[in-house]
C-alpha cells in the first residue's frame, strides 16, 4: 500500500469511534457497519483532500506573494536626496489621474524582461511611453505638453517599440 494512503488510514483510525466501528466490523462482518465505515471514511478523505489542497494553495500563494514583495522592494529602493523638486506640474486631468494610478510606465509593468528593457530607456523615451500608454494622450497632445512636434513624438514612440521588440525577441 502507498505510504501516503497508509497515513490517511492511520489518521482515520486515530478517532476512537472509527476504531471501535472497525473492531465491531471485524467481530461481526456486518454489511451495515461496513457501509457506515465506508461513508465515514469517504467524508474523512474528502475533508483530507480539501485540507491538503488548501495547504498547498496557501504555500504557493505565500511564495508568490513573497516574490512580488521582493521584486517591489528591489525596484523601489529607498533613495534619499537633498535636491528634490517639489514644484507642482499643472496639466489636464486624465482618466488615470482620476483613478489614482501612477504616471510612470514602469509602475504598470509586471513582466521582468519588459521591465528591465524599459529601465534602459532614456528619461524622454519613458516619459513619452508613459504619456501614450498610461495617460492615453495623442501625439499632438504630447507634442504640445513637451514642446516638440507630433512627428518627433511619433518617431520616438516607433523607435522605442522597435527597440523593445528587438530586445524581447532575442531573449
Amino acid at each position: 500500500m502507498n505510504p501516503e494512503k497508509l497515513k490517511v488510514v492511520q489518521e482515520f483510525l486515530k478517532c476512537p469511534a472509527n476504531r471501535a466501528l472497525l473492531e465491531e466490523y471485524h467481530a461481526t462482518n456486518s454489511e451495515e457497519i461496513k457501509l457506515i465505515i465506508d461513508n465515514k471514511f469517504k467524508k474523512f478523505y474528502q475533508n483530507f483532500r480539501i485540507l491538503s489542497y488548501l495547504i498547498k494553495v496557501v504555500h504557493y500563494e505565500s511564495k508568490h506573494f513573497d516574490r512580488k514583495v521582493r521584486d517591489h522592494r528591489n525596484r523601489y529602493q529607498l533613495t534619499l536626496t537633498d535636491n528634490i523638486d517639489i514644484s507642482p506640474i499643472y496639466y489636464e486631468k486624465s482618466f488615470s489621474d482620476s483613478l489614482g494610478l501612477s504616471e510612470d510606465i514602469l509602475d504598470h509593468i509586471s513582466n521582468d524582461k519588459l521591465f528591465n528593457c524599459l529601465r534602459n530607456l532614456t528619461g524622454r523615451q519613458k516619459e513619452i511611453l508613459s504619456l501614450v500608454f498610461v495617460r492615453q494622450m495623442t501625439d499632438k497632445e504630447i507634442g504640445q505638453y513637451l514642446g516638440i512636434t507630433p512627428q518627433a513624438v511619433s518617431k520616438t514612440r516607433r523607435n522605442v517599440i522597435k527597440y523593445i521588440r528587438k530586445e524581447l525577441t532575442y531573449d
